[in-house]
């Protein structure tokens, strides 16, 4: 006898599998994973001079800030941007970077500055594994709750600490440029970094400090709580420099105590004075 068997069920089984596979409701899951960050709102222009662009068109106070777009100033342009999160991007003139990504509910930021000036106010996110980054052509700045300052050249970049304090790696840690040394810079404290590595730290003079403030200010923020801010940010810089002044200068002076007194001679007991006694006449 012999027995027929019917593959037509498992036919249309198959054949609805693979309509479900090939359809798009099954394709949002890999659309979304791949263009997540694109177009997503990440924050919002709160003040402009002069000209910049957001996508080589011109930008305008209010304006919404969405993750990847690439941002740039011109020879006189300067632009504020606010986070979602609260912290405050001030980018100077002939700037260019882009906001690569930005959750408020993770707490992670990252920022691709190619060039120009940029000024990171940051809030203090307490979050385990939370961070803010900004990479540059030759470092990774990471920094949590810390306001700092970046200048960035095609051949190096300068780190400048306002107020907490920053991690910076010297190279962007992809490619074929790994990451090969990590330094923490504190407020008051600034460092160099190029294809050579980081440089030592050295202490931020007040003008300079000064100068690359006002390097990134919109005038708008003057008698703002953000310039209000500054002005604190730049005092508790100055005791927190003045401080380190201190402790260098204090241990200079301990050592060349300690020098003088391992290298001063035994002292001679003193001479007798005293007149021997006179025999009173017989």
């Amino acid at each position: 006898m012999k027995i027929k068997v019917s593959f037509q069920p498992l036919q249309r089984s198959i054949a609805v599998l693979l309509c479900f596979l090939l359809s798009p409701l099954s394709a949002p899951t890999f659309a979304d994973d791949n263009n997540s960050s694109f177009d997503e709102p990440v924050g919002k222009i709160t003040g402009l001079v002069s000209i910049a662009t957001r996508n080589r068109t011109n930008s305008n106070i209010r304006d919404v800030v969405r993750a990847k777009d690439n941002l740039s100033t011109n020879t006189s342009g300067r632009m504020r941007i606010e986070l979602h999160d609260g912290s405050i991007l001030s980018v100077g003139s002939e700037s260019e970077l882009k906001i690569v990504k930005h959750n408020p509910a993770t707490g992670e930021t990252r920022v691709e500055l190619t060039d120009g000036r940029l000024r990171s106010r940051v809030v203090k996110v307490r979050k385990s594994g939370s961070n803010f980054e900004v990479t540059t052509p030759h470092a990774t700045i990471t920094a949590i709750g810390t306001d700092f300052f970046l200048d960035t050249s095609r051949s190096r970049t300068h780190v400048i600490v306002y107020s907490g304090v920053v991690v910076v790696t010297a190279g962007r840690g992809t490619g074929n440029s790994p990451a090969r040394f990590a330094l923490d810079v504190a407020a008051g404290q600034n460092v160099w970094v190029d294809a050579n590595g980081i440089s030592r730290l050295q202490l931020t003079p007040d003008d300079v400090e000064q100068e690359t403030i006002a390097e990134t200010v919109i005038p708008n923020e003057v008698g703002s709580s953000i310039a209000g801010n500054a002005s604190t940010v730049t005092k508790h810089s100055h005791l927190r420099r003045n401080a380190l002044v201190g402790v260098i200068v204090g241990g200079a002076i301990v050592g060349a105590l300690a020098a003088r007194g391992g290298s001063k001679s035994p002292s001679s007991p003193p001479a007798n004075t005293t007149s021997p006694p006179t025999i009173p006449p017989q």
